[in-house]
């Protein structure tokens, strides 16, 4: 287990600053308190809030043979950078940033890789208001990807980007797929919908490799699974 900071917990915490230098994405963002009047785990109208959010994370006791690099949880992970050129492929972006419209009312993400490998799986999970909102989402990311092939990000790359067949969203209600290719390197991208809630897994691989854009299936199920049953139980 990776440890950071002054002292050792069960997992560890870290700030998007130091994600932002690893993986690109943005600034960190502190924990918020349960509103006034609200049970812990949930805010107002019932959705999650960001303890309730983190409830539903997976952890080392769902996924024993992995380590955990936990990030700062909260209302926002990320920040917008330069804007997407051209604009219809911003959903990409804001996605890669962790930092989706709509905006989320709460939000967590970790990192995962096998102790016997490094290919790491990055999940952030963003819980909304209203199933609506959360159905807006993956629909903005769907038709960007659908119809951005390529585009200038906020690093001056140019990645080029292809929709993917929909996987099963297994016990959730929908899910869409993508890839996003830069100098050899393709990140895949799978965006899941269950009821108000959205799951975001990221994974990376060299386009040339024999297993390239093999899905972490073990992974996306147990946090499919806890979010899913979490949810429809409460």
């Amino acid at each position: 287990m990776k440890v950071h900071g002054l002292r050792r917990v069960p997992v560890v915490v870290v700030t998007l600053a130091t994600v932002a230098l690893l993986a690109g994405c943005g600034s960190d963002a502190g924990t918020e308190a349960p509103a006034k009047g609200t049970s812990a785990g949930k805010a107002g109208g019932g959705q999650l809030d960001a303890a309730g959010l983190e409830s539903v994370a997976v952890t080392e006791a769902d996924l024993p043979g992995y380590t955990f690099t936990v990030f700062k949880q909260g209302t926002v992970l990320g920040t917008k950078g330069k804007p997407a050129d051209p604009a219809t492929c911003q959903p990409m972006e804001d996605i890669r940033l962790r930092s989706p419209e709509p905006a989320p009312t709460a939000a967590a993400a970790r990192s995962v890789h096998p102790k016997t490998d490094t290919k790491a799986t990055d999940i952030t999970l963003y819980a909304y208001g209203e199933a609506a909102e959360a159905e807006e989402l993956i629909a903005r990311v769907r038709d960007a990807a659908k119809s951005c092939t390529s585009y200038e990000d906020d690093m001056g790359l140019n990645p080029t980007v292809a929709a993917l067949p929909d996987p099963d969203p297994g016990p959730a209600d929908d899910a869409f797929a993508y890839r996003r290719e830069s100098s050899g390197t393709a990140h895949w991208y799978r965006v899941v919908r269950s009821g108000s809630n959205v799951a975001v897994f990221g994974w990376q691989s060299l386009v040339a490799h024999k297993n390239a854009g093999d899905a972490p299936e073990e992974v996306i199920t147990a946090q499919l699974e806890k979010l899913t049953t979490k949810t429809s139980t409460d």
